[in-house]
């Protein structure tokens, strides 16, 4: 297609003004990026510059003590290596993972459709659901721990009581049921925030694509197939990443109702990294660990991004 010289000249004056911007947008622009600024000062000061630390510390030897440090190179990461405790506990944070990842996004989920769908009583269900996630995880971990509890539990008492003594145990004593009781907590504990962001893309959700759905013939599973999982993909990316990832990092759970026990069964890499630096007195090798474990959640971060834009 040929351009006439007059249309030349126009798309070229076009081209300029859009180059050009107005000193309103700039002005903008400007105040756009001073209030980033006080945000990026606090993400510069309470995390890049600690991890930039915990990296240099971690080719360091210190006891959190004294006024210098040594340089032993990769001492630290060789020791890391060899430490089976760290290991095994990201073996433990994976099961954690997978379980907020499948079976909290499940419930989460399943509840907000539950919720959504009553006509009386949001108000209710939405507070009680999101209510555990209020509570301090101290709190929750006491509560649990006297629930839990192998004598006095409550739990062996209401199976003792309804004839299923057989049933009862020792549930956070025991290596074959520790960390399944331990990630049951986690999964209650922080279910109710997917329950709210899975309840509000649903009341977000455009009616009229039902009603059309119905005309067509759709029932219940089609309309949640071809309605409801599509509009809710970039809320369930949210969820999924911020489950994952809080699943991942737990800590205060495990410290208060097993500490890492039975024998190490339930440790997981931020609770190994808090005793090896205040208790073991390295803070060397507990920065180490921390590199590898703060670069596993960076990678998995963005490789789990990376999947929802291709899924979108």
């Amino acid at each position: 297609m040929t351009v006439r010289p007059l249309e030349g000249v126009a798309l070229s004056r076009v081209r300029l003004t859009t180059r050009r911007r107005s000193p309103l947008a700039r002005r903008r622009e400007l105040m756009a990026y001073v209030f980033l600024l006080p945000a990026v000062a606090l993400l510069a000061a309470f995390t890049l510059v600690p991890f930039i630390q915990a990296i240099v510390l971690s080719f360091q030897q210190w006891d959190g003590v004294s006024a210098t440090t040594s340089f032993v190179g990769l001492a630290n990461y060789e020791f890391v290596l060899h430490d089976t405790v760290f290991w095994s506990s990201m073996g433990n944070v994976l099961i954690f993972g997978a379980a907020g990842f499948v079976i909290g996004n499940a419930l989460s989920l399943g509840m907000a459709i539950a919720v959504n769908g009553v006509r009386r009583g949001k108000a209710f269900f939405r507070t009680a659901f999101y209510l555990p996630g209020v509570f301090s995880v101290v709190v929750i971990g006491m509560m649990f721990s006297w629930l839990l509890a192998p004598n006095a539990g409550i739990l062996n008492r209401v199976l003792g009581a309804v004839g299923a003594s057989g049933l009862q145990h020792n549930w956070l004593e025991d290596p074959g049921t520790a960390l399944p009781a331990v990630a049951a907590v986690f999964l209650w504990y922080h279910w109710g925030f997917g329950f709210i962001l899975y309840l509000a893309g649903l009341q977000d959700m455009p009616v009229e694509l039902y009603e059309a759905a119905g005309l067509d013939g759709a029932r219940g599973w089609a309309k949640f197939r071809y309605i409801t999982w599509p509009e809710l993909l970039p809320v369930t990316a949210i969820v999924s990443l911020l489950t994952l990832l809080g699943a991942l990092q737990v800590f205060g759970t495990v410290q208060v109702l097993t500490n890492g026990g039975p024998g190490d069964h339930t440790m997981v890499p931020t609770l190994r990294i808090y005793q090896e630096a205040f208790t073991n007195r390295r803070f060397g090798s507990a920065a180490a660990m921390s590199v590898i474990f703060g670069g596993a959640l960076v990678l998995l971060a963005m490789l789990h991004l990376w999947l929802s834009r291709r899924r979108r």
